[in-house]
This record gives structure tokens, sequence and C-alpha cells, in this order.
């Protein structure tokens, strides 16, 4: 996941990154001082100078379980990555950047904020950020979840990445990208600036259904061969394009409304400005 710096971050996300949050009991931890590395590998990328001002980062982890099996993850400024495995409780690592003019500056900004994890729900607060001063922080949050819950998951500028899930999921973010691969289940949000890449795996949707839509971005649709479901999907500035045969009645243009092999669930997949690819992958299995 890559950050989103406050470079464009819009007034109104300024705005809501003041907003106090009631304080939890629970916060997670630094794991260590401001460090270099690799996010990839866990760990911190960002650190030192960058275009005038001094960048610091953190990693902080911890473990909790999930009593009534439901998340949720609210942030302003990051990006939101969230994994299922067979598991009973939740890993987290949350990378904690923070930029000032001074490298003092930016540390004693990321001393000050809090990631709050009480009943499944987290938050993090801190400092308000000052656009004119060039100061403010991020929190990315990566997550190792039960494959099988609930979730609800907002960021204002920042990717939401979801992977192997099954569950009743909503997510919502403003400026960043969407990717689904292996999810199922009851699955809903939008994005309003960035991509839909969109992953089915298996032989026909699992549970309700998926409706995922964009308003400037473009949708990449992966679907195994011998898949079922009804599929609805498109554009208003922007083309469709299907890789393999398929049944419709009339012309593609705009939009696109069919049943893969046998139908079954409906996966809707739309966006405004931005064109529909959909094609054929490999994956036959949800494991």
């Amino acid at each position: 996941m890559r950050r989103f710096g406050l470079f464009i971050v819009c007034l109104t996300a300024i705005v809501v990154l003041g907003v106090s949050l009631p304080h939890s009991h629970r916060h997670v931890q630094a794991a260590a001082a401001a460090q270099a590395g690799s996010w990839h590998n866990g760990e911190c990328d960002d650190n030192g100078n960058h275009w005038g001002e001094a960048h610091v980062c953190q990693m902080r982890r911890t473990t909790f379980t999930l009593p009534s099996g439901h998340i949720n993850v609210e942030t302003t400024n990051g990006g939101i990555d969230v994994t299922g495995e067979d598991r009973s409780d939740v890993a987290l690592e949350a990378r904690v950047s923070a930029w000032a003019p001074s490298e003092s500056e930016a540390n004693d900004l990321l001393s000050q904020v809090i990631i709050d994890t009480d009943n499944g729900d987290l938050r993090d607060h801190g400092p308000h950020a000052h656009f004119f001063k060039s100061t403010g922080y991020s929190v990315d949050y990566h997550l190792h979840v039960p494959r099988h819950l609930a979730a609800e998951l907002h960021t204002m500028n920042g990717g939401i990445d979801l992977t192997r899930l099954d569950g009743n999921l909503r997510f919502s973010t403003t400026n960043g990208g969407v990717t689904l691969d292996h999810v199922s289940g009851d699955v809903q949000g939008h994005t309003i600036n960035g991509g839909l890449n969109v992953t089915l795996a298996g032989d026909h949707w699992q549970g309700d259904g998926l409706h995922a839509d964009t308003t400037n971005g473009g949708i990449d649709l992966r679907v195994p061969a011998n898949y079922s479901a009804h599929l609805e999907t498109g554009t208003v500035n922007g083309g469709i394009s299907v890789d393999f045969p398929i049944t419709i009645q009339g012309e593609i243009k705009n939009r696109l409304n069919t049943d893969l092999g046998s139908g079954g669930a409906t996966v809707h997949v739309q966006t405004v400005n931005g064109g529909v690819t959909i094609s054929h992958n490999d994956i036959a299995s949800t494991d």
C-alpha cells in the first residue's frame, strides 16, 4: 500500500483530521523507534528528508480478539490492507508516518499519534494537521484476520486491499484504488478517485453478491473460465472490453448485463470515467 502524502489532501481532509476522537483504554504501542527498512518486510521505508520535509516512520504491532466477529477500521490518511486466514484473532501491523519541517518536530508529532483497538474498532487520532506548515501524519493498516467475518473499512486518502475474505464486507475511500481478490459473501463498496481491480475465484460467487463502483477510475475484472454469475457492468465515459465469448442481446457499448455460465449471484462493477476490461484468469479454487 502506498501512502498518500499531505500534498494531495484536500481542505476537507484537513478539517476531518482535526476532529477530536474519543480515547480508548487500549492503544497500539510502538514496536520500535523510527527506523529504516521496507514496508513489504514489515518495516518502514520513508525516513529522511523529502522535498524539504523531515519524514519519520514507526511500526506498531499488536494482536487482539474479535468477540463480536466484526471489525471496523477508520482512518483519514492511509491505506487499509486486510487478509483473511485460518485464525481466530487479529494481527495488526500499523505503519505510522509523520512529517514536519524538522526531524525533532516530526518525531514529536509521531509520538502523539494514538491507535485505539477496543472491541475491534480501529481508529487513529493525533495532532491537527497544518497544511501550510507542511506537518501531518498517516497510518497504513495491514491486518491478518479470520477468513469469515464482518468488516467496515473507511479511509479518505489511501487504497483498500481485501484478500481471501468471506462475509458482510463494506468499504469506501475517496482518493485511492480498491483491490478485491478471492472475496465472497455480501460485498459492497466504492471509491471516488481510483480504479477497481477484482479477481474472482472458484466456479461461482459464494454469497449474496458483489456491488462495487468508482467515479474516476478504470475497472479490471478477472474471471475464471467456467465461472457462473450474473454480471452487471458499465461506464459513462469509456469503453468495455471482454476477451472471451459471452452471450448478449444487442451491441456492447457502455453497459453490459448478462449471465456468465449458468448465472447466479450478481457481480456488479461500474465506473463513470474509465474503461472496463474483463478477462479470464487461471484461478480455479478459493484456497
